[in-house]
């Protein structure tokens, strides 16, 4: 549910990592702006005058309580011997986390629901296999599946899920899960080792069209069930990240799932199996192509379990299809929509401001600076269709993106240009060169590459045909910035044709590779898989996130090194050598990326005073909130009275977690300074 993510998922529709947590896992194992919509109106007589901006927090309370995580050491099947993980399992020669820094605030109250918006239906609701890895789906299984463990988004240690306990063999290649017995699927049937099984044997299944799932999971042998509370699993390859990946896999009903992968896509196109965590999605709360709603449970097995207090409060979360994002913003405005990530600078900076229900402290702005990883952003090349295999002609088009002036005169400087695949954390290559803008530059790159005469309407031509490119993209919120980026190539003799596509269309093209250059963006993750976005044996299969054919042989043998490697340091050194072949070879133009979370809400949420969890993003920033029934009440008074204002309590830039990075690193400079006295 609050796991590390194994794949990176598509975001059209690095974080700082402890020391301490890095050996842990070790030893366990945007776009610019089409025309400005109009200010929300408010009558002359009634406009009200702004509340005044909230003063920023002078210093922040950085001690998070801590929980405990309980289990019924007498529950379970009594014909399962304790040895075996029945009733008086008591874990001896067994790991567990048993304590833990708090995740929510232990007196959120329940209830009350959340209204999002999705820029279009996407392509499948199934939890694996082909086009599953969007956001939206990542969230479903967040809240609805839960795996063996989780990662703490706090510290990055292994906590329960639904496994209490787990064992690793001294040679790291046999691993060990105890189940816990109280553990229930949504229709009451019981959690057991054999869901384990199925769920390994449907990721396996080649007819799931998932070849990244093969490539992550064949590493390991098929798991065995050795009792119904204990799983035993065996590696064939020796990998730090074995542990993370199997261990943080969602687990699906065994009743449900132990078909064939061919039949679980046609069964489970738009349809969810029983769920195990505190929320499900039913049959009657998806409305094709219009909304999805996610429900919290109220027999969630381990509700009353005070490590989750605070945590899954909201009783409902609902997504509401919008395919214009103007219209998006305006329904926001008028509070038909509670949540709303903000994706245009302009907004931000200029138009939010002037809004009537932002002037009376009802719609509040913020941003939430987290340590969540940061993800890629920009144009992706396909490198199988000549001539974009050409080096010089992608290290041209990258020198046709002007980043600084786009950065400053449309993006109001609230971005920051892109310079790595692991942008931000030690994982970065510090020798990375972003390609400046340089139209000159760019030209002797293209006639380096051949591409010296033109036609009549001013295009290169080589071999009698035309230097031309389609350039997709999925939100119009993009064609500001690619008209201006249209507009270099064009002076450097390139046709560049812009074509807008649905976001379920472009993922379809995206993950077919049927591309020539597509506007992207995807997420990041906290421990870093370069396999499966670039290694040589995805390049030529579909449905993948090696969309754009990269083979580079040393990244391969890198990443075959890095799945070896226990020491942190030396992962830290292959991962910024990876970084810069990646970058060198430029398989994307990278464009730029926000340092915090920028959303609106509406004020009827609460959250602890450290608003998300450390490494979340946007999309799981609510997950510790919930619904204020005082404030909620205030706000709808306020909605029926034009003139009346509500205090909007909380800073506009909420910076607790750099607050208590500061305070970590202090903590342990001390530490270590008494230790060498």
């Amino acid at each position: 549910m609050l796991g590390s993510r194994v794949d990176k998922r598509c975001r059209c529709c690095f974080a700082g990592v402890s020391l301490a947590a890095w050996l842990l896992v070790s030893a366990c194992t945007k776009a610019p702006e089409p025309p400005h919509p109009p200010a929300e109106k408010t009558p002359e007589a009634d406009r009200p005058e702004a509340v005044p901006p909230a003063a920023p927090k002078a210093s922040y309370n950085l001690d998070i309580p801590t929980v405990e995580y309980r289990w019924d050491q007498g529950a379970g099947d009594k014909s399962v011997p304790p040895e075996l993980g029945g009733p008086g399992f008591t874990g001896e020669g067994w790991q567990t986390n048993r304590k833990f820094l708090a995740m929510g605030w232990k007196e959120a109250p329940k209830g009350g629901a959340m209204i999002q918006y999705l820029p279009d239906w996407p392509a499948t609701l199934r939890q694996t296999g082909k086009d599953w890895n969007t956001s939206v789906n990542y969230l479903i299984r967040d809240l609805c599946y839960e795996s063996l463990l989780n990662i703490h988004p706090i510290t990055l240690e292994h906590i329960p899920n639904l496994a209490t306990h787990w064992w690793i063999s001294p040679d790291k290649r046999t691993y060990r899960f105890r189940l816990n017995p109280a553990a229930r699927w949504s229709d009451g049937k019981e959690v057991t080792a054999q869901d384990v099984v199925a769920s390994f044997k449907l990721r396996m299944d080649p007819t799931l069209l998932d070849p990244s799932n093969i490539m992550t999971f064949g590493k390991l042998e098929t798991p065995v069930a050795l009792s119904r509370y204990m799983v035993e699993v065996k590696v064939k390859e020796e990998n730090w990240r074995n542990f993370l990946y199997f261990a943080g896999a969602s687990v699906f009903p065994a009743h449900q799932v132990s078909i064939s992968g061919t039949e679980y896509l046609e069964r489970y196109q738009f349809k969810f199996t029983a769920s195990s965590g505190p929320y499900l999605v039913r049959d009657e709360d998806i409305e094709m192509g219009k909304s999805i709603t996610i429900r919290r449970r109220k027999d969630w097995w381990d509700a009353a379990n005070p490590a989750w207090a605070g945590l899954w409060n909201l009783d409902a979360i609902k997504f509401i299809i919008v395919k214009d994002e103007n219209l998006a913003f305006e329904m926001v405005k008028k509070g038909e929509i509670d949540y709303f990530i903000i994706p245009k600078a302009q907004w931000w900076a200029e138009e939010l401001d002037k809004v009537g229900a932002v002037k009376r402290g009802l719609l509040l702005k913020r941003k939430f600076f987290t340590d969540a990883p940061i993800g890629t952003s920009g144009i992706a090349i396909n490198m199988k269709k000549p001539p974009l295999d050409d080096l010089r002609v992608r290290r041209g088009l990258g020198h046709l993106l002007d980043r600084k002036t786009l950065i400053q005169k449309l993006f109001f400087n609230e971005y920051q240009p892109l310079s790595s695949y692991y942008q931000g954390g030690l994982y970065q290559n510090p020798a990375n060169v972003l390609a400046e803008y340089d139209e000159l530059k760019a030209v002797e790159l293209l006639e380096e590459a051949g591409w010296k005469e033109k036609n009549a309407s001013g295009y290169r031509v080589k071999d009698g045909k035309e230097l031309k490119f389609t350039l997709n993209y999925r939100t119009p919120l993009s064609e500001r910035h690619l008209t201006v980026f249209q507009e270099a190539c064009k002076r450097a003799g390139i046709r560049l044709e812009l074509q807008y596509l649905t976001p379920a269309a472009g993922w379809k093209n995206l993950r077919e590779k049927e591309f020539e250059l597509m506007s992207t963006a995807w997420g990041a993750l906290v421990f870093p898989n370069p396999e499966t976005s670039f290694h040589s044996t995805l390049a030529d299969q579909k449905d993948n996130n090696n969309v754009t054919g990269l083979k580079i042989p040393r990244v391969d043998a890198l990443c075959d090194a890095y799945d070896q490697e226990y020491d942190v340091k030396k992962r830290i050194e292959i991962i910024r050598e990876i970084d810069g072949l990646v970058f060198n070879e430029h398989p994307y133009i990278l464009e730029w990326y926000l340092p915090c979370q920028r959303v609106v809400f509406w004020n009827k949420f609460g959250m602890p005073e450290w608003g998300g969890l450390r490494t979340h993003d946007y999309e799981a920033l609510f997950y510790c909130w919930w619904v204020d029934p005082e404030k909620e009440s205030r706000l709808e008074e306020a909605r029926k009275n034009p003139r009346s204002f509500l205090e909007p309590k909380g800073e506009v830039e909420n910076r607790f977690w750099e607050a208590w990075n500061a305070g970590q690193a202090a903590r342990e400079k001390a530490g270590n300074q008494a230790t060498s006295h």
